[in-house]
C-alpha cells in the first residue's frame, strides 16, 4: 500500500444459532459477518466465541461475491462445558483475507448452538491530492471464486478440462495474487490440484501441483483446505495472462483467488 493510504476499521459481527450441515453455500442458514468496502477490505482475524456449552462440531466461513456463496474455511469446535471457573469456547484465527469490493463474509454452525463471530477488518482508501507519482494504489476488484469438479490428469495444458480462475487486469499494470484458498466441498481421495498459466493467444503451461490427501468429511471433521501464498510474496501476473486450474479426481473444490489490482496516480 502507498504511504498516502487511509485505513478505516471495519469490524463485523454475526450471531449463529441455527444448525446447518451444508458445505455448498446455498442450502440452509447463513449469517452475514462483514461486508467489504469500495476498494475492498482486508480481514485480519476472525474470533469465534461460544455463548454456552458446546458439542463437537464445526463453524464454517463463506464468501459471497454477489452471485454465489462458497466455503473458504472450517473451524473445529470441541465439546466444552462452562462453569464458574471454566469459560465457554473461544478461538481467534488469522485469516489475512482480501475481500473483493462489496463481497460478504458469512458464517454457519454445524450444531444448533450460539456463537458470536467477530471479524477484524480494515478498509483502505487514498488521498485525492498530494499523492506521490510513484505511489501504487491497490484495489481488491478482481478477486474471484470458482468451483472446479471435472477430472483431468493431464499436465500438458491442452488436453481435458481447465477452469479459469481469473484474468490479470489488462487495463492496469497487472495483478498481484496475494493468496489462493483451496477448499473441498466433499470428502476427498488422494489426488492433485494443478495450476496453469495461459499466455493470451498462445500456450498454457503448468505452474504448480498441490497434493490432495484422503479426507472423509463429517459433522466433526473438516474437508481438505490449502492456502497458497507463494512463500509470502504473492505472485505478480502480467496483464491479460490467465490463471487456470484442474483437479485430478472428479471432486468439487472451491478456489478463491485474492487478487490486488494496482494503478499509479501519475
Amino acid at each position: 500500500m502507498a504511504a498516502e493510504t487511509q485505513y478505516t476499521a471495519n469490524t463485523g459481527i454475526g450471531v449463529l444459532t441455527t444448525a446447518n450441515a451444508n458445505l455448498d453455500g446455498s442450502t440452509g442458514a447463513y449469517v452475514t459477518v462483514l461486508t467489504a468496502a469500495s476498494s475492498g477490505t482486508f480481514v485480519k482475524t476472525v474470533t469465534i466465541k461460544a455463548r454456552g456449552n458446546t458439542t463437537h462440531g464445526i463453524v464454517r466461513l463463506f464468501v459471497y461475491d454477489g452471485v454465489t456463496t462458497r466455503l473458504i474455511r472450517e473451524v473445529d469446535i470441541p465439546a466444552q462445558t462452562i462453569s464458574s471457573t471454566d469459560p465457554a469456547f473461544e478461538t481467534s484465527i488469522v485469516l489475512n483475507l482480501h475481500l473483493e469490493v462489496n463481497a460478504i463474509l458469512k458464517a454457519s454452525t454445524q450444531n444448533s448452538e450460539t456463537f458470536s463471530v467477530i471479524a477484524e477488518g480494515l478498509d483502505w482508501a487514498y488521498y485525492t491530492t498530494s499523492v506521490r507519482p510513484e505511489s501504487a494504489n491497490y484495489s481488491a476488484s478482481n478477486c474471484t471464486m470458482v468451483t472446479i469438479s471435472t477430472a483431468n490428469s493431464n499436465l500438458d495444458g491442452t488436453t481435458g478440462a481447465y477452469d479459469t480462475i481469473f484474468t490479470a487486469g489488462g487495463g492496469n499494470k497487472g495483478s498481484l495474487i496475494s493468496n489462493l484458498i483451496i477448499k473441498a466441498q466433499v470428502s476427498t481421495t488422494p489426488g492433485m490440484i494443478r495450476l496453469f498459466l495461459t499466455i493470451p493467444g498462445s500456450t498454457t503451461n503448468i505452474l504448480k501441483e498441490i497434493p490432495v490427501p484422503a479426507i472423509t468429511k463429517s459433522a466433526t471433521a473438516s474437508s481438505f483446505y490449502y492456502r497458497l501464498n507463494f512463500e509470502g510474496r504473492g505472485f505478480s501476473l502480467k496483464p491479460g495472462w490467465i490463471l487456470k486450474a484442474t483437479t485430478e479426481n472428479a471432486e468439487s473444490f472451491n478456489i478463491h483467488a485474492e487478487v490486488l489490482e494496482w494503478t499509479h496516480p501519475a
